[in-house]
């Protein structure tokens, strides 16, 4: 036997699923399928791809290990990222290992003083962003993914406002879990009018530079919308520090 034929090493076969994972993948990086987006229908998606129901359902576990889609029992698959979770962050991605109270928790701490930084550095552009985020937000006509979408968007803005890229990057790691749990509720009645509401007091707050205003409305918004999921999944709401 050679020594070229010894550094030979035999090459695995490619699943169907690993296959058809890896397409998906790609379309959710390129942004064919939107954060916040559902995915079409097992059956519809194997049908498109060729391939059996039960190969397309391995695909979609595979994907969601990597933290792009979450999959909820009865109301489907949804794109919860466009990026595929690095070794070392996958368990930070999978929200199931943490409670809602210390995901706010995480949340309240993060948000507030992003607000209030990104109150002292304000600039035109991101004002721009924040009102046209604002903007699409009030269109009666949203489904209930496009509004959370632009949530997520509005918030990944005022993070990267800060002007700190560690606080913008720990945000982009919460996103999954952010998006999941707010596609539960946003149908509850009142919830899309009342986080539109407690995004215009942080934005006003923000574009007029009043840096405690904004911290303030910042941990409103977040406790209201933990309110509301608590509620939804039957978990105690945060006690917050005096």
């Amino acid at each position: 036997m050679t020594e070229s034929t010894n550094r030979i090493e035999r090459v695995a076969r490619l699943r169907v699923s690993d296959s058809v994972a890896a397409q998906l993948t790609q379309l959710i990086t390129n942004g064919v399928y939107a954060v916040g987006e559902k995915l079409p229908a097992e059956r519809v998606l194997a049908d498109e791809f060729g391939v059996s129901r039960s190969s397309m359902r391995e695909a979609i576990r595979g994907i969601e290990a990597s933290g792009l889609v979450s999959s909820s029992h009865g109301v489907g698959v949804f794109v919860v990222s466009n990026t595929v979770a690095a070794q070392g962050q996958s368990d930070l991605l999978v929200f199931e290992d943490f409670t809602v109270p210390e995901l706010f928790e995480v949340r309240r701490m993060i948000e507030r003083d992003a607000a209030g930084w990104a109150a002292q550095r304000i600039t035109p552009a991101t004002t721009a962003a924040l009102e046209s985020i604002m903007e699409k937000c009030s269109d009666p006509e949203l489904s209930d993914e496009e509004f959370v979408q632009l949530d997520i968007q509005l918030h990944q803005t005022i993070a990267k406002a800060s002007k700190n890229e560690l606080v913008a990057t720990i945000y982009g790691s919460l996103e999954p879990m952010l998006t999941k749990y707010s596609l539960r509720v946003i149908s509850l009645p009142g919830r899309r009018e009342d986080s539109h509401a407690g995004h215009g007091k942080i934005v006003d707050a923000i574009v007029a530079g009043r840096v405690r205003e904004a911290r303030d409305a910042a941990v409103a918004h977040i406790r209201d919308v933990e309110r509301d999921i608590a509620k939804n999944l039957a978990q105690p709401v945060a006690s917050q520090p005096n």
